[in-house]
């Protein structure tokens, strides 16, 4: 007979671009004795056929996922938003049970998400259901954020076009992880250790 792996741990770490996700998943990786499997939401825009990505910007892009330059906020800054189609949002729903399969298979997984638009989340904590999943809101002062931007040679405005709306699920994290306030390894082994 075989045996049944229990599920695994689920980190999920959310937060606007530039905000430390990726280092920090990664640092989670690098200071965990346990493997965890990595899915970000890059690793979906990676898969996604060019014409229905936003580095297109055609028409096949308003039904996949494409930049909206139309906003500002305020203060007259501009706002580069990620938007999404029919097609972007199967793809996304797909995503979501793609990533969390690794989990129900027995894996730890941490997810390195931006929640373009609130309800996403219910897509993906349907998808975790049943799981053990460590809700974790990572954030940095903004200025920073677009410090971040401008030296990965990012588009400015991404950072500032979710910065307040990834955040505006309704739902609770277990904790919040500003990134600026210590290194990516240390903060890692708090995540890491609040799941215990």
């Amino acid at each position: 007979m075989q045996s049944v792996d229990p599920p695994g741990r689920v980190i999920f770490l959310n937060g606007t671009s530039s905000a430390g996700k990726t280092t920090l998943a990664r640092s989670i990786q690098d200071e965990s004795d346990v493997p965890f499997i990595y899915w970000g939401i890059d690793t979906l825009f990676a898969l996604v056929p060019p014409n229905w990505g936003g580095g297109r910007d055609g028409p096949l892009s308003r039904a996949g996922f494409w930049y909206d330059r139309t906003q500002r906020d305020p203060d007259g800054h501009p706002l580069l938003i990620i938007r999404y189609g029919e097609v972007g949002r199967r793809m996304l729903r797909s995503a979501c049970t793609a990533a969390a399969s690794f989990a129900h298979g027995g894996n730890n997984l941490v997810v390195d998400e931006m929640l373009l638009t609130p309800d996403l989340l219910p897509l993906w904590l349907t998808a975790l259901a049943g799981l053990d999943v460590q809700l974790v809101a990572v954030t940095c002062p903004l200025a920073i954020a677009e410090q971040r931007e401008l030296v990965r040679g990012k588009t400015i405005g991404l950072a500032r076009g979710h910065f307040h709306t990834v955040h505006s699920h309704g739902v609770p994290y277990d904790m919040t992880i500003d990134t600026s306030t210590a290194s990516p390894a240390e903060l890692a082994r708090t995540v890491l250790r609040h799941g215990i």
